[in-house]
């Protein structure tokens, strides 16, 4: 395995940061806008919705099938 560690910036990456930087607020590009999402609302509460779903997908199926 390589030893190089991939965590730190090259300062040629720098540069390029740098550079891109002016490049975006000579064009007038804003900066990206921060999203003000949590896990709770990210994963876990469509994890939630998407098992109700379910569960009452396999409910009514059960009972088109005359399962119960």
């Amino acid at each position: 395995m390589s030893e190089e560690d991939w965590t730190t910036q090259s300062a040629d990456d720098a540069e390029a940061d740098a550079a891109a930087d002016r490049i975006e607020q000579a064009a007038g590009i804003p900066e990206p806008r921060q999203t003000a999402g949590s896990f709770t609302t990210s994963i876990v509460i469509p994890v939630i919705i998407g098992g109700i779903v379910l569960l009452g997908a396999f409910w009514w199926a059960a009972g088109q099938l005359g399962l119960f």
